[in-house]
């Protein structure tokens, strides 16, 4: 009776979240067409001052106290490019406000959501509290390209920072470049959750127009882009299938945004971060990374492997039900289990890996084969675009935990061949991954973005 009792509430509190956010809309429409002056007149700005000028905004949520917890920046400059000659990293609905400069023509921002959007948010309106906080961030974006003279926006989502993008060209017309980083049609249908209307998608009768209305919405950024870049083959495909026009997509790998991975010499490896061997998984703990996956294995593993451990780094939504698992294990002193570390930590505990285990992953994926360890993973999305199968790596059938499992004991069973595929993974990853290569198609890019409009 209570968890029936619960779920009606759930549904009325849904119910009202969306009824609200209706109610929203129109004020927000009301207030728009109040504002036209305004907006006019900051489009006519734009259109004399700052189209076509090589400075540009990248719209990209970030937590700025875990930025400022890892003390180093390193990883935003790949950010930067040659043909840009300001860039700014911006988080237009954040939890605080700050600026901070990380080189002399890269800036991290933070904005803070306005009172009301925060109030719906703390009551667990989100949809209400999404509904008012887009169009808020698109005309504080807009003001800001046209006091800074800012030429092109770039969203490294597909989701809402692609949708401020879309609303701040609907407002001064400026070019925007979307980036395709997931794709939310395969974790649809792994998770069973929408990106948007999730808690539409809660109610059954609603999924089948909740998942439309998600993909619309979704997409209308995309088919609006200057160019919409795809980091893989599968995110180029998903882009497609949501509506980006053929002619304005690119493949363009992303620059691994870890300097201390790109830099890595074999020849010079740090110090071991311990003396046992050990397999290692390092992600955010989700779901969709399946970390529970990489214990299941190691348990059957381990049984036939006495001297290896499992070594797992992140941290993440589904963090309580990772340490349950630890703790119910029958290996569970032969877990270790570090949660978030720095980059530098990242690296030691990767340089000397026996292998990494990557169930689903992208950039840590690619940390692991560019320091020549064998890696693991399913056989899943983009994943066999570089682990090619007994010669880069090894890839084990999607959810087959068994099958991961053996392929753990065969690659410790047969470890020089395995050390080999690692140095060829390395190799395949040097080339595919090359900063200087993607900066200069980076380049060309920008330049097109900025003429074309």
């Amino acid at each position: 009776m209570k968890n029936k009792a619960s779920k009606n509430i759930s549904a009325i509190i849904i119910l009202l979240d969306y009824l609200l956010g209706a109610l929203i809309i129109p004020i927000c429409l009301v207030g728009l067409l109040l504002g036209l002056p305004w907006i006019l007149k900051q489009r006519r700005i734009w259109g004399k001052h700052a189209k076509g000028s090589p400075r540009a905004i990248i719209l990209r949520g970030f937590t700025v106290e875990k930025v400022e917890r890892r003390g180093k920046f390193e990883h935003y400059l790949p950010f930067r490019n040659p043909g840009i000659t300001w860039m700014g990293i911006l988080d237009a609905t954040n939890a605080v406000e700050t600026k901070i400069e990380i080189a002399d023509d890269l800036h991290l921002i933070a904005w803070k959501s306005p009172g009301p959007v925060r109030y719906f948010e703390t009551r667990g309106l989100a949809a209400s509290a999404a509904i008012l906080r887009e169009p808020i961030a698109a005309l504080k974006i807009a003001r800001f390209c046209v006091q800074e003279k800012i030429g092109v926006l770039r969203a490294v989502k597909h989701n809402y920072p692609a949708l401020q993008a879309c609303l701040v060209s609907c407002i001064i017309r400026i070019p925007f470049i979307v980036d395709i980083c997931g794709n939310y049609e395969l974790i649809t249908r792994l998770t069973g959750k929408t990106f948007y209307f999730k808690r539409l998608n809660k109610i059954p009768v609603l999924r089948k127009v909740a998942r439309r209305a998600s993909n619309w919405l979704l997409g209308w950024p995309i088919r609006r882009a200057v160019r919409v870049l795809g980091r893989n083959k599968n995110n180029y495909e998903h882009a497609f299938a949501l509506g980006a026009p053929v002619d304005r997509l690119s493949l363009l790998r992303i620059s691994n945004f870890n300097k201390a991975f790109n830099d890595y010499n074999t020849e010079r490896p740090p110090a071991r971060p311990a003396e046992y061997p050990y397999f290692l998984f390092v992600g955010r703990l989700a779901k969709i990374n399946f970390p529970v996956d990489v214990i299941d294995a190691f348990n059957m593993a381990g049984l036939q492997l006495p001297d290896h451990r499992l070594v797992i780094i992140g941290d993440g939504a589904n963090r309580t039900m990772v340490e349950t698992k630890i703790e119910q294990s029958q290996l569970k002193d032969r877990i270790v289990f570090l949660g978030s570390r720095p980059n530098d930590e990242v690296l030691n505990w990767t340089a000397h890996a026996a292998a990494a285990i990557c169930p689903y992953s992208g950039s840590t994926l690619v940390e692991a084969m560019l320091c020549g360890i064998p890696v693991i993973a399913y056989d899943i999305e983009w994943h066999a675009e570089i682990v090619m199968d007994n010669y880069t790596g090894f890839l084990v059938p999607f959810g087959d935990i068994e099958a991961l499992a053996a392929k753990m004991v065969h690659v410790i069973g047969d470890y020089e061949k395995a050390k080999d595929i690692g140095r060829r993974g390395r190799h395949l990853a040097r080339v595919i991954f090359d900063k200087e290569e993607i900066s200069v198609k980076e380049s060309i890019i920008y330049a097109q973005a900025l003429s074309d409009n």
